[in-house]
């Protein structure tokens, strides 16, 4: 078992205000820009917050029940499907696939950042990274087995994959990563497998699936991490702006506390966003790469040089990720229980692009394999 450094329920909750603060920074949303939000993911959280911060704002969306349950917003509506985006090119400031993808099918992926790109001079593509802990895989699976079986999405993917859809469409690109840096308390533990239970109990998933769940909830050795956070940005070259972070909120000082704080000797303030505390700040950087576009990215993800037929060889190394602040998450007893030859978090195996349906010069790339149980 872990025994890494561990939150208290009022610091995780800090920290986890604190981290959203981070990635509505990495947006930078300003007043009066115009800007596409895909869908109106968590109740509308961010949609609202963009519009107090006084942005246009529109909202692409299929569903029409959802459609009149926001209704009342002050945003315009968009009805129809973000593969094929009723808008002109360059509609759009900035446009804002949050939490979205990763319950899309993979299939289309390619053609919605595409459309992103199209509309927008700027595109934002928020997700959730995948577990890294033996419990979270697992999780991860039983709920991804339960949407697909009936008939929706949820599959986590590694930062480059993103990354290269958005390589593929925009010439700049920066990437963040915001992770927490300690083991949350088991309340969290406890409120992430009841919120996965009702979804699926709402969406009548199977009683196998939802047992296990509650058996994991109930261990006392269960522990879970939360996923780290994706922000990755695409701009035309040199278009991307530069954010600035929001200061870390601190919990007031009792009045012992300040007052020994006064009497003691200065220190040197810790840094607010940086790896070392959970966050990946500045960006890092891959090694410069020539402007890619429909017609030159080529099926490995490499761009060929001038002159040159296009090359099939593996894409140049994606740079090192930061480890965890404490290692590998959770050490849980017993083998990751994967059945035999299914892909990672319950993705089923996926054939070839249909003829006529494939993203020209683009092809989707399942997730790398988990490592076999032991």
């Amino acid at each position: 078992m872990n025994e890494g450094p561990r939150y208290s329920a009022d610091e995780f909750a800090r920290e986890s205000r604190y981290i959203e603060n981070l990635i509505w920074d990495a947006l930078v949303i300003e007043p009066a820009q115009r800007v596409l939000f895909c869908g109106y993911v968590e109740d509308a959280k961010w949609v609202k917050r963009a519009i107090d911060a006084r942005a246009e704002v529109s909202v692409i969306e299929h569903r029409e029940e959802v459609l009149r349950q926001y209704a009342s917003l002050d945003a315009k509506q968009l009805r129809g499907s973000t593969s094929v985006i009723p808008a002109k090119a360059d509609s759009f400031d900035v446009a804002i696939s949050f939490h979205y993808l990763h319950e899309t099918d993979p299939f289309f992926h390619a053609q919605i950042v595409s459309e992103l790109a199209r509309v927008a001079k700027r595109v934002e593509i928020v997700e959730p990274g995948p577990p890294a802990d033996a419990l979270g895989k697992r999780i991860a699976r039983l709920y991804s087995q339960a949407k697909r079986e009936l008939g929706q999405f949820e599959y986590y993917q590694p930062l480059e994959y993103w990354r290269k859809l958005l390589q593929a469409v925009k010439a700049d690109v920066s990437q963040h990563v915001f992770a927490f840096a300690k083991i949350p308390p088991r309340e969290y533990l406890h409120d992430t497998i009841e919120l996965l239970l009702d979804t699926m109990e709402v969406e009548e998933a199977p009683p196998m699936d939802l047992e296990e769940l509650r058996a994991i909830a109930r261990r006392s050795d269960t522990m879970l991490l939360p996923p780290p956070r994706f922000v990755l940005s695409g701009a035309a070259l040199g278009d991307l702006p530069q954010p600035i972070f929001t200061p870390r909120e601190e919990p007031s000082p009792t009045p012992e506390v300040a007052k020994a704080a006064q009497s003691a000797e200065p220190v040197p303030e810790p840094p607010r966003v940086a790896r070392e505390t959970g966050y990946e700040f500045p960006p890092v950087e891959p090694p410069p790469q020539p402007a890619l576009s429909w017609s030159t990215f080529n099926v490995t993800g490499g761009a060929p040089q001038p002159g040159q037929p296009p090359s099939f060889a593996p894409p140049p190394a994606p740079p090192p990720q930061p480890a965890m602040p404490f290692g590998a998450p959770f050490a849980v007893p017993g083998p990751d229980a994967a059945a035999p030859g299914d892909a990672p978090f319950g993705m089923p195996s996926m054939p070839g692009p249909a003829p006529g349906m494939s993203a020209p010069g683009w092809h989707w790339e399942p997730p790398e394999n988990e490592e076999p149980p032991s």
